[in-house]
Formats: C-alpha cells, structure tokens, sequence
C-alpha cells in the first residue's frame, strides 16, 4: 500500500481531519501567496501553492460538499487578488474535477506519478487561466509566466504532499 490510499483511515476523526486541514491549508495558501518579496517578478508569478492541497482533496475527500467549499476558496482568492470574480473560483474547481477524475488511476500510482499528474493538471489549469486572460482587456496575460506559475507549483508539490500524506495511516505499519 502507498501513504496515500485512502481505505486506510483507522481512527474516526481522521476522516474529518483529511477533510478539513486541506481546506486550512488552501485558505492559508492563498493569504501567503499575497505576502510580497520586494521582487517585481513575484508580483506576476503565482505558485499556487494552494493547489497541492486541492488535488489532495481531489484523491482522499468523500465529501459531496468539498467542490464547493473549493469553489468558495477559489472565490476567495479572487476577492483577494482582485480578479475578475468567479476567475480562481472557476479555475480551481476544474483543477478539482479534473483530478478527481484521475482519481482511481492517482491512488495506485507510486508518487512520482502523481507528481506527473499534478503537473499535468497544474500546466493545463494554468494554460487555460492564460487563454481567459488573454481574451479579456484587464488581465495581464503572458504565457511564460502562466507556464513559470505552474513549473513552481509542480516543484512546491512534492514537501506539501508530504505533509498531507502524514494525514493517511499506512495499515502495514
């Protein structure tokens, strides 16, 4: 069994924990991703750290309520940014769905894997934001950073899912 299956939950409230310290996580991504560096290039660049916990969820979460509490925080972080609203809230909900419908094929893949399938999802999730705001007047739209935004989500994937995967115990233990 890998640190990520999700039929290995023993303790009742793990459950709820699984479920909510994500959400914790997303919610305190989004604040830090506004804490400014003194580099212009940080003022551009996004790395969505909160989407790491979102593809959690997208994996382990059981709850029919998790895409709109996403969608919320997704919502959220449009009122923060300034975007235009439903912006993150629609963008993260489609980075939910498409990796909760790799869901059974992620489960069983070691953890490079789902690596590549965070970085799949994470590169067509920012592709997309580029090609909306390449078609509006008032967001930047450069496809470099776009793309350099998702390269520095899929490398802050691998300690943050760590971190999440202390949240699964292994029953072989």
């Amino acid at each position: 069994m890998n640190e990520f299956s999700s039929t290995n939950v023993q303790a009742p409230g793990q459950q709820l924990l699984i479920n909510i310290f994500p959400l914790f996580l997303v919610f305190i991504f989004i604040l830090i991703g506004h804490v400014s560096f003194g580099l212009e290039i940080t003022t551009h660049l996004d790395p969505a750290l909160f989407l790491v916990p979102v593809f959690f969820l997208a994996l382990h979460s059981k709850r029919n309520l998790t895409p709109v509490l996403i969608m919320l925080l997704g919502l959220f972080k449009d009122i923060i940014d300034g975007t235009p609203f439903g912006f993150w809230g629609v963008l993260i909900t489609f980075f939910y769905f498409a990796a909760h419908g790799q869901q059974q094929v992620l489960l069983r893949a070691e953890f490079r894997g789902r690596w590549l399938g965070y970085a799949a999802v994470s590169f067509l999730t920012f592709l997309i934001a580029y090609l909306i705001a390449a078609v509006r007047d008032d967001m930047l739209s450069l496809f470099w950073l776009s793309m350099a935004s998702a390269g520095l989500s899929a490398l802050w994937f691998p300690p943050i899912s760590i971190l999440l995967g202390m949240l699964i115990i292994d029953e072989q233990e």
